[in-house]
């Protein structure tokens, strides 16, 4: 997997703007909960809603391809 199938669609090749927009929420989010670690400054709210946001969407991302891929075998 190359940094290219991050933001395209596998089916048509081409850029997925939803992909695109939700890895540079994801990486802008991991910046900063990283550098809000390096400060020091890392409460467990923010470890909360960090992992909340960021892998809630993983699992909901998953979920759904799961449920397309019964409903097209169906």
């Amino acid at each position: 997997m190359g940094l290219v199938d991050l933001i395209k669609n596998p089916a048509t090749g081409r850029l997925s703007h939803s992909k695109l927009w939700a890895n540079i929420a994801c990486a802008a989010a991991t910046f900063l909960f990283l550098v809000d670690g390096w400060r020091g400054t890392l409460t467990a709210d923010v470890w909360l809603i960090y992992l909340g946001v960021v892998g809630g969407y993983s699992a909901a991302r998953s979920w759904i391809a799961t449920k397309r891929k019964e409903a097209n075998n169906a």
